[in-house]
C-alpha cells in the first residue's frame, strides 16, 4: 500500500509511526512545509522497529500526489475541504482524517458529495471505536436506552468532544436527535492556531430510542475522561487512566485499553481497505458532526448557519 501523509505534526508524526506496520512491499511520502516538523516524525519514524523495511521519503510542496492508494490527513480543519478535494482529484479513494473534520455544515456536507460522487471512502479517526471494552458495551446499549455520562478535565472539549459524541452514536447505533452546548467562559486560544478558540463546557445529547449523553469538561485540571454508563443490564463505570468496575455481564475484569496511535494507522487503513472498518465514514458522521457545529455556534455566536464557520479544530 502507497500511503500519503499530510501533515507531520503531534498527530501526524504518530499516525507515521505506525505506518510501519503496513505490508511488504508498501511505501510512505509524508508532506509537510514545516521543517521542525519534518525533523520529529523523521526521528519518531526511526524509533520504530522495523522502519527499514518501509521506504520513506519527504515531498516537496509542488510535487504531484498521483500514486497513492490511501492519505491521512493529520492537518487543522481550516483547510480540509480544500485538502480532501486535492487528494480525491489525485486519484486517492481511501482517506483517514482527523477530527475536527470541518468547521462548517456547509463544508462537511460539500465532502459528503464529493466523496460519494467519487466513490471515495473517507474515515474519521474516532478511535474510541476500536477499544475492546466499549465494543463490548455495544451490545448492551444499540438500539436501547441508556445514559452515558462523560467527565474529563481541560482537555479540549471543542476538538475532543467529537470523540464522545461518536461514542454516543456507536453504541446507540443512531446519530443524537439533538445537541445542545453550555461553553465555560473566558474561551481559551487555541493551541494549534491563536486565531481559533478551545473550551471547557457541556454538551447534552439525545437519540430517538431515548438513550441520552452528557459530557462535562472541567476546568483547573486535566484528568483523562471517566465514562459512566446506565443500562437496563447494570452499570459500568470506565475510566479512560485504565480501570473497568462493571456487573454487566462480559465486562467485568475488563481494563481500558485504547490501541495507541503510534500503533494504529496501518491497521485503521486494512480495515477501510477490506472493508471492516468500525470508523464512520463521511455519511454516516453527518448528522452528529452537524448538531455539534450547529450547538457550538449557537453559544459562541448566538446563531448557526451551515455556512457559518466555527472557530474550532
Amino acid at each position: 500500500m502507497r500511503v500519503l501523509l499530510i501533515g507531520a505534526g503531534e498527530m501526524g508524526s504518530r499516525h507515521l509511526q505506525g505506518l510501519v506496520a503496513l505490508p511488504a512491499g508498501s511505501a510512505v511520502a509524508v508532506l509537510d512545509p514545516r521543517a521542525p516538523a519534518r525533523e520529529t516524525a523523521l526521528q519518531r519514524w526511526q524509533q520504530m522497529p522495523g522502519h527499514d523495511a518501509v521506504p520513506l521519503r519527504f515531498l516537496e510542496e509542488d510535487v504531484g500526489w498521483d500514486g497513492f492508494d490511501a492519505a491521512i490527513l493529520a492537518t487543522g480543519a481550516t483547510s480540509r475541504l480544500d485538502l480532501l478535494r486535492r487528494v480525491l482529484e489525485a486519484g486517492i479513494r481511501m482517506v483517514l482524517a482527523e477530527k475536527v473534520l470541518f468547521q462548517s455544515v456547509a463544508d462537511y456536507r460539500a465532502a459528503v458529495l464529493l466523496a460519494a460522487a467519487l466513490g471515495a471512502d473517507v474515515r474519521a479517526h474516532v478511535p474510541l471505536r476500536h477499544v475492546p471494552v466499549l465494543q463490548k458495551l455495544r451490545a448492551h446499549t444499540r438500539d436501547k436506552p441508556f445514559t452515558l455520562t462523560v467527565a474529563a478535565g481541560d482537555r479540549g472539549l471543542g476538538c475532543n468532544g467529537i470523540h464522545f459524541l461518536d461514542l454516543f452514536q456507536y453504541l446507540g447505533g443512531m446519530p443524537p436527535a439533538s445537541v445542545e452546548a453550555a461553553l465555560d467562559r473566558p474561551l481559551q486560544v487555541n493551541r494549534r492556531d491563536p486565531a481559533l478558540v478551545e473550551f471547557t463546557g457541556t454538551l447534552n445529547a439525545a437519540n430517538a430510542a431515548g438513550a441520552a449523553l452528557r459530557i462535562r469538561f472541567s476546568p483547573g485540571h486535566e484528568r483523562l475522561a471517566v465514562l459512566t454508563v446506565e443500562t437496563a443490564d447494570g452499570r459500568a463505570v470506565i475510566d479512560q487512566a485504565g480501570s473497568v468496575e462493571s456487573d454487566i455481564a462480559g465486562l467485568a475484569g475488563l481494563g481500558f485499553e485504547m490501541p495507541m496511535a503510534s500503533r494504529m494507522a496501518a491497521g485503521m487503513l486494512a480495515g477501510i481497505a477490506y472493508g471492516s472498518s468500525p470508523l464512520p465514514d463521511l455519511a454516516e458522521g453527518f448528522e452528529t458532526n452537524r448538531l455539534m457545529l450547529a450547538a457550538y455556534n449557537r453559544d459562541l455566536a448566538g446563531q448557526h448557519a451551515d455556512d457559518l464557520v466555527c472557530p474550532i479544530t
